[in-house]
């Protein structure tokens, strides 16, 4: 099987994309540890667009920056999200398997890679997927149900919350992008709904400089969590996509059992 010029928009995706294609490597246009909604790229990354067979992109509007280049490039680019719904999809491990027969296809129709041997390794990941939901549905479950509640930094946890019964009752930025800004009075409001609602957590992305957050949870005296939400370096406890998920169910259940 040929898998160069294939390229994904985050390394997340480049990941998954690279385990469907029975471990072909996959470029990412994004770099590790760079804020996807931030991401503006280079001419020479337009260079690399154009030459590629695929580009897999996550869409529903996570990479802003890369909307434009996107659109202008020949080559062709299969999208994840489609729609305008939270686009942070990969919270959702059921919703990755679900995608990825879609993301098969098109490594098979665009890239040319061996449909037998796709298909193999895509229901291998398949399983592993849904074994991750199976253990951190398990250890969620068990978390109190008036503990269960949250507050983010930005609207980032929906598509996680739905899958394990969490609740987000708001979110500091009410954006999926972090380049948003809050404003005095929207988080007044949202610091009485903590009181009214007994929210104690305040979770906020890995590495994040989000002081409204941090003067949010002082205000009501929460806890701040700091989750991952993207990869991290490789060997990290989050270099992986399953290690980053369980770190994120791991720091959240402790969190919300205090």
């Amino acid at each position: 099987m040929q898998g160069a010029g294939i390229l994904a928009t985050t390394p997340l995706w480049a990941e998954i994309t690279s385990t469907v294609a029975c471990g072909q490597p996959i470029g990412s246009l994004i770099p590790l540890g760079v804020d996807h909604h931030g991401f503006e790229p280079s001419l020479a990354d337009r260079g690399r667009l154009d030459a590629s067979l695929l580009v897999v992109a996550n869409g529903g509007g996570l990479e802003a920056g890369l909307d434009d280049t996107l659109a202008a490039t020949p080559t062709p680019v299969h999208r994840i999200v489609s729609d305008g719904r939270d686009p942070h999809v990969w919270l959702d491990p059921v919703s990755v398997a679900d995608a990825l027969p879609a993301l098969a296809e098109a490594l098979i129709v665009h890239a040319g890679l061996d449909s037998v041997a796709i298909e193999a390794c895509r229901l291998a990941l398949d399983d592993r997927l849904r074994t991750l939901d199976e253990d951190i549905g398990k250890r969620l479950a068990t978390v109190p149900a008036n503990r269960r509640s949250l507050v983010t930094d930005h609207a980032t946890l929906g598509r996680f919350a739905d899958r394990f019964r969490l609740e987000v009752i708001g979110s500091v930025l009410e954006s999926f992008s972090s380049m948003a800004e809050p404003s005095a009075h929207d988080l007044e409001l949202l610091a009485g709904e903590m009181r009214r609602n007994d929210v104690t957590v305040v979770a906020v992305e890995e590495d994040s400089h989000d002081s409204d957050s941090r003067r949010l949870a002082e205000r009501t005296g929460s806890a701040i969590v700091e989750i991952p939400l993207r990869l991290g370096p490789e060997g990290s406890p989050t270099g992986t996509y399953e290690e980053m998920l369980r770190t994120l169910a791991e720091r959240l259940d402790e969190a919300l059992r205090r």
